[in-house]
């Protein structure tokens, strides 16, 4: 029998978004009205962000994801072809606009995000979609939604490939739900969001749901895993902040490309911490995406 020879390392679906970044002297408050200027307009979103800092980072990458055929879907585009990444499985949509968010962005490099979804799609597993999503040893998604992210898992796995994906409080997941998804993933990446809670154990349950591994990122704390043989963790590396916008989708692409190149866990951690150190150094969520050699540098001094 013939070994399973993948194309890509790794490829993400995701819907695709333009950043607008504004900095602004303080977050408003409620009701608060504050004076900000215009520092960009870059191509975001978090399938594409990863596969893009992956890309940078030597793994072979690809995009599924939908964009609006106007200028901002012309510039994810472009963007996508910059970094190296495979877009023959970006669609666009006719007479729609691209998917936008605008950031905020203070003088400590914290940020907020308003989120303006625009470009609505299904996504249509086509036998086309499915070969070429059979082609990559880990496919990275959002659940956003989750029949979608079933239907992915199922193509997926087929081929014998592995699964991904982020778990963000705004997927608005319930517990049936957040269970459901877990059940389809290889690996789970989760932000903490909540002051003081014991990740530790909570990496461990939701384990127990059905990923090998679920990664939490603790922001100035840094990050831990569970696997197998229990929780590691990872401080975070103290650098100077210009924009955190995007850290978190450059650290899963960094631990992602760690993980398929079979490092251990305390240092697929390490090397996933100093990218998304590095990439906070400049504005936007593709910036400042580091090269392999640049993390190992950073690593080494």
């Amino acid at each position: 029998m013939n070994e399973r020879q993948p194309s890509f390392d790794l490829i993400a679906v995701d819907k695709s978004w333009v950043d607008i970044l504004l900095s602004v002297p303080v977050l408003p408050g409620h009701d608060q009205k504050v004076l900000g200027s215009l520092l960009g307009k870059q191509p975001g979103g978090m399938g594409g962000n990863v596969v893009c800092a992956a890309s940078r980072l030597g793994l072979r990458t690809g995009l599924v994801s939908w964009i609006g055929d106007d200028v901002e879907g012309e510039l994810v585009l472009k963007d996508l072809r910059r970094f190296g990444v495979d877009a023959t499985h970006v669609v666009v949509e006719p007479n729609t606009q691209t998917n936008f968010t605008t950031i905020l962005i203070d003088p400590s490099g914290e940020k907020a995000i308003i989120v303006v979804p625009t470009a609505f799609n299904t996504l249509v597993l086509d036998s086309a979609l499915s070969i070429y999503l059979g082609q990559a040893k880990l496919v990275y998604s959002t659940v956003y939604d989750l029949d979608q992210l079933t239907r992915v898992a199922r193509v997926v796995h087929a081929a014998g490939g592995l699964l991904s994906a982020d778990i963000e409080p705004v997927a608005g997941l319930q517990d049936e739900a957040l269970h459901q998804a877990l059940a389809l993933l290889d690996l789970a990446f989760f932000k903490a969001d909540i002051s003081g809670a014991d990740y530790e154990q909570a990496a461990q349950e939701l384990r127990a749901l059905g990923p090998e591994l679920v990664v939490f990122t603790l922001g100035a704390q840094g990050a831990l895993a569970c696997h197998a043989q229990g929780v590691v963790r990872c401080p975070a590396f103290q650098v100077p902040v210009v924009d955190t916008t995007g850290a978190g989708d450059c650290f899963t692409a960094a631990f992602l490309t760690a993980y398929l190149r079979k490092f251990p866990l305390d240092q697929a951690l390490r090397y996933a911490q100093a990218a998304a150190a590095l990439s906070i150094q400049g504005y936007g969520a593709r910036g400042a995406l580091p090269t392999d050699k640049q993390v190992h540098n950073f690593l080494n001094h």
